[in-house]
């Protein structure tokens, strides 16, 4: 996904920051021993996509540059390694993952990328600690979105973190950080653009002693658009302030259900071009059930808003559904579903008379994986993905499946 700020950051941080697990950025995640120091991984995944492009149906891909081939296969080879040290007070992480992607028949898509989290949870005393976070990804930008299919666009996303939580005791904190986010794509692609955002948060938070909490934050930050020149025509920006007031609730309502839930208000203005700026509310409410002890249920509802600038809309406001069971069928194997349901209602024209976009998204996952020791894990998926837009040669349908496996030794 884009990284547009905070709401956007990768799971895998968003777990590390809130809970403090260190995910293994790889398809298989697999983890070894958590007193193991340095682990090693290595792994594999073949993938078949049958719409890579996300074509309508019936488009000659023969008339288009470069001729691409709808369906594709690809194989992935990754090695990384993971490192987890404590030292004192001190905890130190890294997770650097480096991934090979060979298409079988759209060659000049073949790319490796490396991403990785490095972490140092400091401690200055007992009350007052933090988190220091570096985190890449790279992956090839998809093409729903990106609809120049004769190109490879990679897109790099960077994101840096301090931050810092004061125990002001009785349960109550003060909490705050820096943080810096960084998006690059390889190639132009003017309604994400390349960019720098800049921001600082200051708020409080309360935990209570069975561990649920409350917090209020309070978030400014400053984007500049790089190597992008200020274009009136377009009315392409070179900057943007945005602000966020943000409230977060995660509680554990039984033994066996939680619920984690924000609600905030952004506001983004841009440097010249008033016609892009945008406002709104947003917000997630995710409730997990544990309803056995081997089926666990997951949903959330939630509403984001994205800046994607075009002719026809400046940002859209993403209303969002999910469900997904998971069935623990034995101590080493699981299964699980996944449905995603997604609105985005494309708003913000700077030609008045231009119809606006309104898309449906659907996507349907069935999974499984095994362990059949510590260090090894094999797993499969089917997918379907469906977009229904009022916008010509924005439908599609596409299906997928891959195999993968890794070794952690």
């Amino acid at each position: 996904m884009l990284l547009t700020d905070k709401r956007h950051w990768p799971v895998h941080v968003v777990r590390l920051i809130c809970a403090g697990p260190f995910v293994l950025a790889s398809s298989g995640h697999a983890l070894a021993d958590e007193g193991d120091t340095i682990n090693f991984a290595v792994g594999a995944d073949v993938r078949y996509e049958d719409n890579l492009f996300r074509f309508e149906d019936g488009v000659d891909t023969d008339s288009l540059p470069g001729r691409p081939h709808k369906s594709d296969t690809i194989y992935a080879l990754n090695a990384g390694i993971k490192i987890d040290k404590p030292y004192a007070q001190q905890r130190f992480k890294l997770d650097v993952m480096a991934t090979q992607n060979k298409f079988q028949r759209n060659s000049f898509l073949d790319y490796t990328g490396v991403d990785y989290t490095a972490a140092w949870f400091w401690h200055l005393t007992p009350r007052v600690s933090g988190i220091v976070l570096l985190d890449q990804q790279q992956s090839l930008v998809d093409f729903g979105d990106y609809r120049t299919f004769d190109e490879r666009n990679i897109q790099t996303s960077q994101f840096r973190l301090f931050s810092i939580d004061g125990d002001l005791g009785a349960g109550w904190h003060a909490i705050g950080g820096v943080s810096e986010v960084r998006a690059r794509n390889s190639q132009t692609f003017d309604e994400v653009g390349d960019y720098e955002q800049v921001g600082i948060e200051l708020g409080g938070k309360y935990v209570s002693r069975a561990d649920n909490w409350v917090s209020l934050v309070r978030r400014e930050s400053r984007g500049k658009y790089q190597g992008r020149e200020l274009d009136p025509l377009e009315q392409l920006d070179e900057g943007f302030d945005q602000s966020e007031t943000e409230a977060k609730l995660y509680w554990k309502l039984t033994g066996k259900s939680t619920v984690d839930a924000k609600l905030g208000y952004l506001d983004r203005t841009h440097d010249n071009f008033s016609q892009r700026d945008y406002d709104g509310a947003v917000g997630k409410l995710a409730y997990q059930w544990d309803a056995t002890g081997k089926l666990q249920v997951n949903a959330s509802l939630g509403r984001n808003l994205f800046s994607f600038q075009g002719t026809t809309n400046s940002y859209y406001v993403a209303d969002t559904l999910s469900i997904s069971p998971v069935w623990k069928v034995t101590a080493k194997s699981k299964l699980w579903l996944r449905y995603d349901l997604s609105e985005r209602d494309y708003r913000g024209p700077i030609v008045t008379s231009a119809k606006t976009r309104d898309d449906l998204m659907q996507s349907l996952v069935f999974a499984g994986e095994w362990r059949p020791t510590r260090t090894v894990t094999v797993g499969a998926a089917l997918q379907r993905d469906l977009r229904s837009s009022n916008i010509d040669r924005f439908d599609y349908d596409a299906d997928s499946a891959n195999v993968y496996a890794q070794l952690l030794f």
